[in-house]
């Protein structure tokens, strides 16, 4: 989808404090295998605030990035894969009064990981001339009894944080030129496990097991491959929309997995390699779920003196399976100034978990 006169007017982001990997390996909770082929130096891990109250400290931050009132914000939509602080709950309602004002139409959104990008997506679908500003938040705390970050996915530890986006029609300097959403729902299978339940399951979550279940039907290798393909179609078409090609591309931001799944997902990629990609970064922090790719460009903007006509795209996948693609440009209006704020605790983290 092209757009026109459409633009990311604030990037908001609450990464908390993280612990080292070498940290979790001695205390038995990742182990030393693993955390070698993964690659991750360090993961986030928030001590005090429920996923909302993350996602309502990054939606401040984006709308002081933007310069804009919190009367501004039309519509809110919010998502996460993990619990968000309460059952059968609004969880949107909340970022919304917290965020921007009572009368704000919010509504939660599920998409996996890719309910950020496709959240921003759908944004920009809805504006319209007049409209008043949308946001888009996510967060996830990936911790309880019924959640290890360390070891729930084979070569992906968790990293707890949240992100916020402001799409409008006022001009600044991040333009949206494209997105494009590519879906493969027959591969939603994958991850469901063997059986549905009529209960809440009480034990622990271990998506790992989910897809070692998949792999004993034989369909793996054909699912995998239509996952790729969903990914290979996405990127071709936010590219063509977009009217740019991979080597007109000053930066990819793709989903923080570990270095091996990393790797694969830069395989999609023709031509382009790692070392502008936010890998540096990712590693630092872990995935973050749903808040990857605005995290990721949080730290591009705040990092990288962007020049005039610079092009960014951010690749998101959520199991379904749907992937997202965005390409975004810096144009350099206004002020200049990079339109993103990112907080932290003052306090060192804690204990590791």
């Amino acid at each position: 989808m092209k757009l026109d006169d459409t633009y990311l007017r604030g990037v908001g982001a609450w990464l908390p404090n993280a612990v080292s990997t070498a940290e979790a390996v001695a205390a038995g909770h990742y182990d030393a295998d693993t955390c070698a082929d993964d690659g991750y130096e360090s993961i986030c891990v928030e001590q005090d605030l429920v996923a909302v109250e993350m996602a309502a400290e990054a939606g401040r931050r984006a709308l002081d990035a933007a310069g804009t009132a919190a009367e501004s914000i039309d519509t809110l939509f919010h998502g996460g894969l993990w619990y968000q602080g309460a059952e059968m709950w609004p969880a949107a309602s909340f970022v919304a009064d917290q965020v921007a004002h009572p009368r704000t139409h919010a509504f939660d959104l599920q998409q996996q990981c890719n309910v950020g990008l496709s959240g921003l997506e759908l944004a920009a679908r809805l504006l319209t001339a007049g409209s008043g500003d949308i946001m888009v938040t996510t967060a996830d705390r990936f911790t309880g009894n019924r959640f290890d970050r360390w070891s729930t996915e084979t070569g992906i530890v968790y990293g707890d944080g949240a992100a916020a986006a402001i799409i409008g029609h006022t001009p600044s300097p991040l333009r949206i030129v494209a997105t494009h959403t590519v879906a493969s729902n027959d591969a939603e299978p994958v991850i469901r496990g063997p059986e549905f339940s009529l209960e809440t399951p009480a034990d622990q979550l271990v998506l790992q097991s989910r897809f070692d279940h998949f792999a004993t039907t034989g369909g793996l290798r054909a699912a995998v491959q239509r996952v790729l393909g969903a990914v290979s179609d996405a990127v071709s078409g936010v590219l063509a929309d977009a009217g740019t090609t991979m080597a007109d591309l000053g930066h990819v931001i793709v989903p923080a997995a570990g270095r091996s799944k990393f790797d694969r997902q830069l395989g999609t990629l023709a031509a382009f390699d790692i070392e502008r990609s936010n890998w540096k970064f990712a590693r630092t922090i872990g995935h973050m779920g749903a808040s990857d790719q605005m995290v990721g460009l949080a730290h591009l903007l705040s990092t990288t003196r962007l020049q005039a006509g610079d092009r960014i795209l951010l690749v998101g996948g959520g199991a379904g399976f749907t992937c997202t693609c965005v390409v975004l440009e810096w144009t350099g209006l206004g002020t200049g100034e990079p339109p993103v704020r990112i907080g932290r605790p003052a306090a060192v983290a804690g204990p590791v978990r």
